[in-house]
Protein backbone atom coordinates (compact mmCIF):
# COMPACT_ATOMS: atom_id res chain seq x y z
CA UNK A 1 0.00 0.00 0.00
CA UNK A 2 1.57 3.49 -0.81
CA UNK A 3 0.55 5.32 2.45
CA UNK A 4 2.34 2.32 4.04
CA UNK A 5 5.60 3.01 2.26
CA UNK A 6 5.52 6.90 2.38
CA UNK A 7 4.82 6.07 6.51
CA UNK A 8 8.10 3.67 6.46
CA UNK A 9 10.02 6.30 4.31
CA UNK A 10 9.20 9.24 6.09
CA UNK A 11 9.06 8.18 9.70
CA UNK A 12 11.35 5.75 9.86
CA UNK A 13 12.35 4.38 14.06
CA UNK A 14 9.73 7.11 15.19
CA UNK A 15 6.42 6.08 17.29
CA UNK A 16 2.92 7.08 14.92
CA UNK A 17 -0.24 7.65 15.51
CA UNK A 18 -2.40 8.03 12.43
CA UNK A 19 -5.23 9.93 12.01
CA UNK A 20 -8.14 10.65 9.27
CA UNK A 21 -11.50 11.66 8.46
CA UNK A 22 -13.86 9.66 6.42
CA UNK A 23 -11.40 8.25 3.74
CA UNK A 24 -8.69 8.94 4.98
CA UNK A 25 -9.63 7.54 8.70
CA UNK A 26 -10.24 4.11 6.24
CA UNK A 27 -7.03 4.99 4.28
CA UNK A 28 -4.91 5.35 8.66
CA UNK A 29 -7.07 1.87 9.45
CA UNK A 30 -5.56 0.44 6.20
CA UNK A 31 -1.77 1.77 6.81
CA UNK A 32 -1.75 0.77 10.60
CA UNK A 33 0.02 -2.33 9.09
CA UNK A 34 3.29 -0.44 9.40
CA UNK A 35 5.71 -1.48 12.27
CA UNK A 36 6.02 1.82 13.05
CA UNK A 37 2.64 2.91 13.77
CA UNK A 38 1.37 2.68 17.35
CA UNK A 39 -2.14 3.43 16.55
CA UNK A 40 -4.54 5.20 15.27
CA UNK A 41 -7.81 8.00 15.38
CA UNK A 42 -10.03 7.88 12.87
CA UNK A 43 -13.03 9.98 12.70
CA UNK A 44 -16.31 9.03 11.15
CA UNK A 45 -14.15 6.27 9.12
CA UNK A 46 -15.75 4.72 5.97
CA UNK A 47 -15.28 1.15 7.40
CA UNK A 48 -17.45 -1.38 4.99
CA UNK A 49 -18.30 -4.97 6.17
CA UNK A 50 -15.44 -7.65 5.24
CA UNK A 51 -12.92 -4.78 5.21
CA UNK A 52 -9.56 -6.24 6.77
CA UNK A 53 -8.48 -6.05 10.11
CA UNK A 54 -5.97 -8.56 10.85
CA UNK A 55 -3.10 -5.90 10.57
CA UNK A 56 -4.38 -3.97 13.42
CA UNK A 57 -3.25 -6.92 15.48
CA UNK A 58 -1.09 -5.26 18.65
CA UNK A 59 -2.56 -1.63 18.06
CA UNK A 60 -4.80 0.51 19.01
CA UNK A 61 -7.35 2.29 17.42
CA UNK A 62 -9.74 4.90 18.48
CA UNK A 63 -13.07 5.66 16.38
CA UNK A 64 -14.97 9.09 17.09
CA UNK A 65 -18.23 8.68 14.95
CA UNK A 66 -21.38 11.16 14.87
CA UNK A 67 -24.48 9.54 15.77
CA UNK A 68 -26.40 11.27 12.96
CA UNK A 69 -24.02 10.28 10.26
CA UNK A 70 -25.51 9.93 6.65
CA UNK A 71 -22.77 9.35 4.82
CA UNK A 72 -20.62 6.94 6.75
CA UNK A 73 -22.78 4.48 9.05
CA UNK A 74 -21.47 4.09 12.85
CA UNK A 75 -22.91 0.80 12.98
CA UNK A 76 -20.35 -0.29 10.59
CA UNK A 77 -17.69 1.57 12.13
CA UNK A 78 -18.43 -0.09 15.51
CA UNK A 79 -18.87 -3.69 13.87
CA UNK A 80 -15.15 -2.92 12.31
CA UNK A 81 -14.32 -1.91 16.21
CA UNK A 82 -15.34 -5.43 16.95
CA UNK A 83 -13.68 -7.22 14.64
CA UNK A 84 -10.46 -5.50 15.18
CA UNK A 85 -10.95 -6.60 18.69
CA UNK A 86 -11.24 -9.94 18.08
CA UNK A 87 -8.14 -9.64 15.58
CA UNK A 88 -5.87 -8.68 18.84
CA UNK A 89 -6.51 -5.02 18.52
CA UNK A 90 -7.25 -2.45 21.04
CA UNK A 91 -9.73 -1.06 19.96
CA UNK A 92 -12.75 1.41 20.60
CA UNK A 93 -15.25 3.81 19.78
CA UNK A 94 -16.84 7.15 20.75
CA UNK A 95 -20.45 8.42 19.56
CA UNK A 96 -20.71 11.88 19.25
CA UNK A 97 -24.55 12.22 20.22
CA UNK A 98 -25.84 14.44 17.75
CA UNK A 99 -23.06 14.84 15.53
CA UNK A 100 -23.39 14.50 11.99
CA UNK A 101 -20.42 13.46 9.30
CA UNK A 102 -18.30 16.14 10.00
CA UNK A 103 -19.12 16.28 13.41
CA UNK A 104 -19.39 20.34 13.02
CA UNK A 105 -21.89 21.03 15.78
CA UNK A 106 -19.10 20.17 18.35
CA UNK A 107 -15.95 20.53 16.97
CA UNK A 108 -13.91 22.10 18.91
CA UNK A 109 -14.36 18.84 21.62
CA UNK A 110 -14.18 17.01 18.76
CA UNK A 111 -10.86 18.57 18.22
CA UNK A 112 -9.61 18.15 21.72
CA UNK A 113 -10.59 14.78 21.53
CA UNK A 114 -8.75 13.92 18.42
CA UNK A 115 -6.03 15.92 19.75
CA UNK A 116 -5.55 14.07 24.15
CA UNK A 117 -6.46 10.90 21.83
CA UNK A 118 -3.19 10.90 19.57
CA UNK A 119 -1.22 12.46 22.63
CA UNK A 120 -2.45 9.56 24.59
CA UNK A 121 -1.28 6.88 21.74
CA UNK A 122 1.81 8.79 21.51
CA UNK A 123 2.81 8.87 25.42
CA UNK A 124 5.26 6.67 27.20
CA UNK A 125 2.30 5.68 29.54
CA UNK A 126 -0.15 3.06 28.48
CA UNK A 127 -2.69 4.67 30.86
CA UNK A 128 -5.10 6.61 28.49
CA UNK A 129 -7.66 8.78 30.17
CA UNK A 130 -10.69 7.16 31.31
CA UNK A 131 -13.15 8.31 28.38
CA UNK A 132 -10.52 6.45 25.99
CA UNK A 133 -10.16 3.72 28.35
CA UNK A 134 -14.07 3.40 28.52
CA UNK A 135 -14.20 3.15 24.78
CA UNK A 136 -11.49 0.59 24.86
CA UNK A 137 -13.38 -1.56 27.18
CA UNK A 138 -16.79 -1.10 26.56
CA UNK A 139 -18.82 -3.47 24.58
CA UNK A 140 -21.01 -0.39 22.80
CA UNK A 141 -19.51 2.88 21.85
CA UNK A 142 -19.91 5.53 24.82
CA UNK A 143 -21.77 8.41 23.92
CA UNK A 144 -18.97 11.30 24.25
CA UNK A 145 -21.17 14.44 24.22
CA UNK A 146 -24.74 13.53 25.72
CA UNK A 147 -27.22 15.81 24.82
CA UNK A 148 -29.81 15.06 27.28
CA UNK A 149 -30.42 13.65 31.07
CA UNK A 150 -33.72 11.32 30.79
CA UNK A 151 -33.63 11.89 35.25
CA UNK A 152 -33.65 15.55 35.13
CA UNK A 153 -34.60 16.68 31.47
CA UNK A 154 -32.13 19.25 31.48
CA UNK A 155 -29.12 19.03 29.07
CA UNK A 156 -26.37 17.93 31.37
CA UNK A 157 -22.48 18.82 30.96
CA UNK A 158 -20.50 17.25 28.05
CA UNK A 159 -17.74 14.70 29.57
CA UNK A 160 -15.02 16.53 30.42
CA UNK A 161 -11.76 14.58 30.79
CA UNK A 162 -8.64 16.51 31.37
CA UNK A 163 -7.52 17.59 27.48
CA UNK A 164 -11.07 16.90 25.89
Amino acid sequence: MAARGAADATAGDVPVVLLGHSMGGRAALGAAGAPQVRGVVALAPWCPPGEAVAHLRDRQVLVLHGSRDRVTDPRESAAYVSRARAAGARAGMLLVAGGDHAMLRHHSRRHRAATAAVTDLLGKEATPRAVFARAFAAAEPPVLFPVRSAASGLAPRPVREPGC
